[in-house]
């Protein structure tokens, strides 16, 4: 099973016709040395996605491990961001964030987010990856949804009501905030409490393990 057919099934409109950049993959557990090796790509890819209008990069961790549980995916999403501190001085880790604050990562003076996909991920789950034991990460310039804002905004209550009516539902409140590094890490069940990556790896497992009984998180919008 490729990304492709997450692609093909998604209820996502914009996702079919995307343009890519060139893919890169990470092969081992040592996502820091992969990185490394790919930085030129990515920093490349950032640097003319607006003038190219691209949509996106895939970025595929082919070890099964790093994605099986969402302990997993939770920790190796903080292993990407510190990776990418370390190779992009525009990247950075915020101190106690709130979703409501400005805080987002920039390479190539492109500013961007991550969606990810991974086999921790059930059927009903928006990000389930069709039975890959690998775990992808989409990275997205934010020039792509500039170009389309008046697009999305009118298709915004469709395509949720579309992911829902299929048994994928999500919560619209957690996507629509402000602060997209809040959703690096799509939660699991309940789908409402966004998943804290940047902690430390033993509080990190520990939120995503008791997420469950957890008190609701009360989400700010900017504005």
């Amino acid at each position: 099973m490729s990304f492709d057919e997450i692609v093909r099934t998604t209820h996502c409109p914009f996702a079919k016709p995307s343009r890519m950049g060139t893919p890169v993959s990470v092969t081992g557990t040592d996502i820091e040395a992969g990185l490394r090796e790919h930085r030129d790509t990515i920093e490349e890819f950032f640097a003319s996605a607006r003038e190219r209008e691209l949509d996106g990069m895939l970025l595929t961790f082919e070890d099964p491990g790093l994605g099986a549980t969402l302990p997993a995916l939770t920790r190796l999403t903080r292993r990407f961001f510190e990776a990418l501190c370390e190779l992009y001085p525009s990247v950075y880790i915020q101190d106690d964030p709130e979703p409501d604050e400005t805080w987002y990562a920039m390479i190539g003076g492109e500013r961007f987010f991550v969606v990810s996909f991974a086999p921790c991920y059930p059927e009903h789950s928006p990000r389930f990856n069709f039975g890959s034991p690998h775990t992808y990460f989409l990275l997205q310039p934010a020039s792509t949804f500039e170009r389309n804002a008046e697009l999305i905004e009118r298709r915004r209550v469709r395509i949720q009501r579309a992911f829902k009516a299929t048994g994928r539902p999500y919560d619209a409140e957690l996507a629509n905030l402000e602060n997209d590094m809040f959703k690096s890490v799509m939660p699991i069940d309940p789908i409402d409490r966004p998943v804290r990556w940047w902690e430390d790896a033993a509080t990190v497992t520990a939120l995503t393990t008791v997420a469950a009984t957890a008190p609701k998180v009360e989400l700010r919008k900017a504005g």
